[in-house]
């Protein structure tokens, strides 16, 4: 029986500069995203195993062919961020050196959720706005209303309707690739609707391990 990936405490670390091609990150869990065809820095999603103290604080459940990211102190049927692998086998121990050695990635096809609102309507929004997935306190804000009865007023102004859409959950097929790794699948690269989402599970990935027996 597989051991649950659940993480609660979060710290950041150093950013890297990517590739076109795919992200990679250094230590610590970190997230990257690609808008207009370039990968943007690393952001530091703050986990540290070695217990040092920091703002940012995330949270994530599942296992290595699925898993959501959510805030601490949140369910995580609260996740703003969630895939699943549909065609994953695990690699044999020898498919994963011939892998490393040669500097292939695994590809794999699935699926990615998120949440979309009406300000931030497409996934390609909330990179461009927000630098990462929309989160449902992103909408529960007094700025957030404000800018909304601003749209509202904007449409109805122009004679156009306006039907709220809320905080609106979106699911899309998805390309996910795992970058060649040693041991355990450390850094995701998910490809949907021309933009790239990235996370990078850095020294995590070494002590969790959900094919380890309980």
């Amino acid at each position: 029986m597989k051991t649950s990936i659940y993480i609660i405490r979060c710290i950041a670390l150093c950013a890297l500069l990517l590739s076109s091609t795919y992200a990679f990150s250094q230590k610590g869990i970190s997230t990257a995203y690609l808008y207009k065809g370039y990968w943007s820095q690393w952001i530091d999603a703050g986990f540290n195993y070695y217990g040092m103290t920091g703002d940012s604080k995330i949270g994530l459940a599942g296992e290595y062919d699925h898993f959501c990211i959510f805030d601490k102190g949140r369910h995580p049927s609260d996740f703003f961020f969630k895939f699943r692998i549909s065609n994953y086998i695990r690699p044999s121990k020898k498919e994963i050196k011939q892998h490393y050695k040669k500097k292939t990635e695994w590809v794999y096809s699935g699926y990615v959720e998120y949440y979309v609102s009406d300000l931030y309507p497409t996934f390609e929004d909330c990179l461009r706005e927000l630098h990462r997935p929309l989160k449902s306190n992103d909408v529960e804000t007094d700025e957030y209303n404000r800018k909304l009865s601003v749209l509202r007023a904007s449409r109805m102004s122009k004679g156009l309707s306006f039907t709220p859409i809320g905080y609106k959950k979106v699911t899309k097929s998805a390309t996910i690739k795992i970058m060649p790794y040693k041991k355990l699948p450390q850094c995701y690269n998910f490809f949907f609707d021309n933009v790239g989402y990235a996370i990078d599970l850095g020294m995590f990935y070494v002590v969790f391990d959900p094919n380890r027996r309980r």
